[in-house]
């Protein structure tokens, strides 16, 4: 769809090299595509008194959010290969931040308008071209946030048809969690005192469901200075939160079971001290080491395959009778443990008693479990003691209970 434009495009990361340029570019400017990737712009259409000037701009955009021309259309000189200058208008757009910041560009050569032409077709030509061929989404959002004007990529990234979209306001499909920041940067955009902003937030599909998007947000003013409305500029990202929510589970979680791993639950542990100390909990807390009978003899009869299964059962079981505010995890080949807050010893050894029972009931397996119990606000040695209590269980036999230690 690039290529077939007759504006120039191209994409540059936050140092200002080239990362896509389109034919258009090419027939513009004399530059083909494989010998503009990767080289500053600067060095293949900026003129020499303006190279410093665009490397500050760029630099001041990614540093600050900072630039005079994201998210406008403006007017500029620019070289063609061979040395030639030409008067051109280009519409910037910014998208993401730091590392991953990339700006895109439209370029319309007006040379061969004439100055009455140029007056009548200007911007707005221009802004109509990036709106067919943006590989983002863009909007003009009215000051009141009505969608005034949207292109079909956001109308790809929302489900929503043209007319349907411009009976809603960003308002409207803005997840209610996101809906204070968007308004809050929307109005400090209005007042002036920041010239764009950027953030992460989610929409409501017209299905319904979420999508992630990055938006980039400025606000066009007229000669006098008066708002006239926002423009946006919106990334679907849903891929990238997936792959990133991926990644939080894979470090935090064991891959087996699913259940956190040791060291999210000491993270939880820590944390449930710190809550504690911080809001004076007067109530204790419990915590349990649970030890898988017979793992060993699973696996050596049946394969890893076998036990695999087996300790899976065994942690689903457990999980389904835990509230939502206990933290389970699993801290070993064969041990779990649970941290219990707000539980007494009394709750904490009937609560035992029972998970005993349903893995024995509805596992082919048994556990042994370890209590001790945590004064307020003091986790020190608690998961060793919890420990030192199921060594003591699996001394009686398997299926036990023992503690509080």
């Amino acid at each position: 769809m690039l290529d077939s434009s007759v504006d120039a495009y191209w994409a540059l990361d936050a140092s200002g090299r080239v990362l896509e340029w389109n034919k258009a570019a090419f027939q513009m400017f004399g530059w083909t595509r494989e010998e503009a990737i990767g080289r500053l712009l600067t060095e293949l259409v900026v003129t020499p008194d303006q190279q410093e000037w665009v490397s500050r701009d760029i630099q001041s955009y990614a540093e600050a959010g900072l630039s005079p021309v994201v998210g406008q259309v403006s007017a500029h000189q620019l070289r063609h290969r061979d040395g030639t200058e030409m008067p051109v208008e280009a519409l910037v757009s910014a998208v993401g931040s730091g590392p991953e910041l990339t700006f895109h560009v439209f370029v319309r050569d007006m040379t061969a308008l004439s100055a009455a032409r140029v007056a009548q077709y200007g911007s707005e030509a221009t802004f109509e071209a990036v709106f067919a061929n943006a590989p983002i989404g863009i909007a003009v959002v009215g000051l009141n946030g009505s969608f005034q004007k949207v292109n079909q990529a956001l109308c790809d990234i929302t489900g929503y048809q043209e007319h349907e979209l411009t009976e809603l306001t960003f308002q409207d499909i803005t997840h209610p969690d996101d809906l204070d920041t968007d308004v809050s940067e929307a109005a400090r955009l209005l007042h002036g005192e920041i010239s764009s902003y950027q953030m992460d937030k989610r929409y409501y599909a017209k299905d319904g469901h979420l999508i992630w998007v990055h938006l980039a947000g400025s606000i066009v003013r007229d000669a006098a200075g008066h708002p006239m409305h926002f423009i946006a500029h919106i990334e679907d990202i849903s891929a990238r939160k997936r792959d990133e929510e991926l990644l939080r589970r894979q470090a935090t979680r064991d891959r087996l079971t699913g259940v956190f791993n040791r060291a999210r639950f000491e993270e939880e542990l820590a944390r449930y001290e710190a809550l504690a100390r911080r809001h004076g909990y007067e109530d204790e807390a419990a915590i349990f080491v649970i030890d898988v009978d017979g793992l060993k003899q699973v696996n050596d009869e049946g394969g890893h395959a076998v036990g695999d299964q087996y300790l899976k059962a065994i942690a689903r079981t457990i999980s389904r009778r835990l509230r939502l505010t206990d933290i389970f995890a699993r801290i070993g080949g064969d041990e779990f443990a649970v941290l219990l807050p707000h539980t007494s010893t009394g709750q904490a050894q009937k609560l035992a008693q029972t998970l005993n029972q349903i893995v024995k009931a509805n596992t082919t397996g048994s556990v042994c479990i370890g209590i001790a119990m945590i004064a307020p606000g003091q986790t020190r040695h608690a998961l060793q003691r919890a420990d030192g209590a199921m060594y003591q269980a699996k001394q009686q036999g398997r299926g036990r209970v023992a503690g509080p230690l």
